[in-house]
């Protein structure tokens, strides 16, 4: 199933708990099946922090959540 994910430039992406991390294989991503709730967040937190260079990646997720192939994510917006 198709999710989007928020990814800064240096590659970390964000947690539930809105906080950036390097696992991108953790359960914990903030994910969301639409691009639009995606788009909302990143801009809420390009909001408290201006200098933030963050991007939407569309990436494949099994039905556990599990992210299916890192590697095959690519951007969406």
């Amino acid at each position: 199933m198709k999710n989007y994910i928020l990814q800064t430039s240096d590659g970390r992406c964000l947690s539930k708990d809105l906080d950036w991390t390097t696992d991108i294989a953790s359960n914990n991503l903030f994910k969301s099946q639409y691009q639009d709730i995606a788009l909302n967040q990143l801009i809420e937190l390009n909001a408290k922090d201006i200098d933030l260079r963050a991007k939407i990646v569309s990436c494949e997720f099994d039905s556990a959540g599990k992210l299916i192939r890192p590697d095959q994510c690519s951007t969406a917006a």
